[in-house]
């Protein structure tokens, strides 16, 4: 991986730590032009580039909280959903739990091996029942290091991911792909359910 490769990663992961942390207070768009002014300008001095990312969140930051109707806020609290693909389970709790919580909890998905493209039948199950899956990304695993996941939960997978959390919690559900119609169906009711208890232990609160 080229130095540039590694930079632009970790400015990703900049990223996302500031709508994590601003975006209940200020609009996404807002902190987005307000980093990549911050990059542009730390980028176009340095002749060092490994503290970039760190400078760049400091400074964002600052920004950030200096905006009108922005405000120092506390991070929302973190669910990493994992699973072999990242391609059924994992979506199918996330989109529930959007479903359920909206922007209340800050939810991340990965796959230990990501295959391409989301499971079709999981994404038409669920807008059938009216869940909104337009959120939906299929990603790979990124390893963390400016902050953990409250919770993270593995579905169907053995191993713990590379990545930080507080709390590890083990789901052993069927993978959608070898499912007929209505067990698919019966899977999604049963991971709605431990959504929902999942939520009651967070302390936050279901629409």
């Amino acid at each position: 991986m080229t130095a540039a490769s590694v930079l632009s990663k970790s400015f990703a992961i900049v990223r996302e730590d500031l709508h994590r942390r601003y975006d209940a207070a200020c609009d996404a768009a807002t902190i987005d032009s307000i980093l990549d002014d911050v990059i542009a300008e730390l980028s176009g001095s340095a002749k060092v580039t490994n503290f970039l990312p760190v400078l760049a969140e400091r400074e964002a930051t600052e920004r950030i909280k200096a905006e009108s109707g922005c405000k120092d806020f506390a991070p929302r609290q973190e669910i990493l959903f994992a699973d072999s693909h990242g391609s059924g389970r994992s979506q199918i709790a996330t989109a529930l739990a959007y479903h359920l919580v909206g922007d209340e909890v800050f939810i991340r998905t990965i796959g230990l091996t990501p295959e391409d493209g989301l499971n079709p039948r999981v994404v038409t199950a669920l807008r059938d029942r009216g869940v909104d899956t337009s959120r939906l990304t299929q990603k790979a695993i990124t390893p963390r290091v400016s902050h953990r996941a409250d919770v993270v939960v593995l579905m169907g997978i053995d191993e713990t991911p590379a990545v930080p959390g507080d709390r590890y919690v083990e789901w052993d559900i069927a993978d959608p792909d070898h499912l007929t119609n209505d067990e698919l169906q019966s899977l999604i009711d049963d991971i709605e359910t431990r959504l929902r208890s999942l939520f009651t232990e967070m302390d936050v609160a279901v629409a």
